[in-house]
């Protein structure tokens, strides 16, 4: 077991990740929290994981550096660009899974900001080596007083051939907080990556853009659960370059606004022969304020692409609430039933804790209780 020293979080930040999914170490292969602007805690229990912080890493091995900025230009925007100039010192983590391991318990990341009005940024690099499988739970939080703030974060992720990673992530973030994340990733020949997001929480504004490359045999599953009370404005902007013959993809993005604004602009590329994918975009809409922008995209550079997509939106038809209202429900707890339904949260293979969080931060903001 490798601890970083001299470092370690306390029971009360262990509490505040908690909704986000943190739980018992020994019950993980590894643990990674990143506090601020440092690496503060870092525990691993499995000889076939790695976790270093990112300049360490950078520092250990050489092959590093080519992963760095290798999937993102630097050059991309000028969150990107302020990163790039700040090379020398990074702050985040790397984190690597050997070679053919079989990781029997899943690796745990958090991202803590704690200082009122602080500005956050991170790097992270992840390496899911040559037949390797593992289970990986990230989440970002920020304690109640923390109302407002800024986050940068920057991953970069690499499957090598054969590769199989199934993750989680959640956010709980202040009302007040704006966030930039840009991922990247590239999945290798025959490797798979199979992914939930949860954005729930309120803050003021979310831009998040992410471009994934599949190369042959490759397959990149994801689903996302977007919700956005009022006063929260989220971006996304994504891309799924089926690079490889053979390439396969599914994406379900789920959302719904109770007041607030949610831009989703996905496009999936056939370039391969042989390439299949396939894009889910389907928005609720609770209130008259706010609005949903949903806009998927289908291009095909090769012949044998076969691509497809689908997109609504809607309301919650008064057929449901009243026949729910009717069997003894109050018209708040009705509507918190169906959204939870039209997210199916069961079906994303979420942790219990985590279901539990989203339902309650739901039917906090769905009050106006948040």
């Amino acid at each position: 077991m490798a601890t970083l020293p001299d470092a370690d979080i306390t029971p009360e930040e262990q509490q505040q990740l908690a909704p986000v999914g943190y739980s018992i170490e020994g019950e993980h292969s590894g643990t990674c929290v990143l506090v601020n602007q440092e690496v503060r805690h870092i525990a691993v229990n499995d000889p076939d994981v790695e976790i270093l912080p990112l300049k360490e890493a950078l520092d250990r091995y050489d092959w590093v550096q080519d992963l760095m900025f290798n999937l993102i230009d630097p050059a991309e925007n000028e969150h990107v660009a302020q990163a790039a100039e700040s090379r020398h010192a990074p702050v985040g983590h790397f984190i690597r899974v050997r070679k053919g391991a079989k990781v029997s318990l899943p690796i745990q990341v958090f991202t803590l900001l704690e200082t009122p009005q602080g500005r956050q940024f991170h790097h992270n690099i992840t390496v899911i080596e040559e037949g390797a499988q593992v289970d990986m739970i990230s989440g970002s939080a920020v304690p109640p007083a923390v109302h407002a703030g800024h986050h940068v974060s920057i991953s970069e992720s690499y499957l090598r051939e054969g590769a199989t990673c199934r993750s989680v992530s959640i956010e709980r973030w202040g009302p007040a907080m704006e966030v930039h994340s840009y991922a990247r990733t590239h999945i290798g020949k025959n490797a798979r990556v199979i992914e939930s997001n949860i954005q729930v929480s309120p803050l003021k504004r979310h831009y998040s853009q992410s471009r994934t490359i599949v190369e042959e045999g490759g397959v990149s599953n994801d689903q996302s659960v977007i919700f956005a009370p009022n006063g929260t404005e989220r971006i996304m902007e994504s891309e799924i370059r089926l690079a490889g013959t053979g390439a396969r993809s599914d994406s379900i993005t789920r959302m719904v606004t109770g007041g607030g604004s949610i831009s989703n602009r996905t496009t999936l590329v056939g370039e391969g022969k042989d390439t299949r994918g396939f894009l889910g975009c389907n928005g609720l809409k609770l209130t008259d304020e706010g609005e949903i922008l949903s806009v998927p995209a289908l291009l095909a550079r090769s012949a044998e692409a076969q691509l497809s997509h689908e997109a609504s939106i809607g309301m919650i038809g008064q057929d449901k609430l009243s026949y729910l209202m009717a069997s003894g429900m109050s018209e708040d707890a009705a509507r918190d039933l169906i959204i939870q339904g039209f997210f199916n949260l069961d079906a994303q293979q979420l942790p219990e804790a985590i279901r539990v969080e989203v339902s309650r931060t739901i039917a906090a903001a769905n009050s106006g209780a948040m």
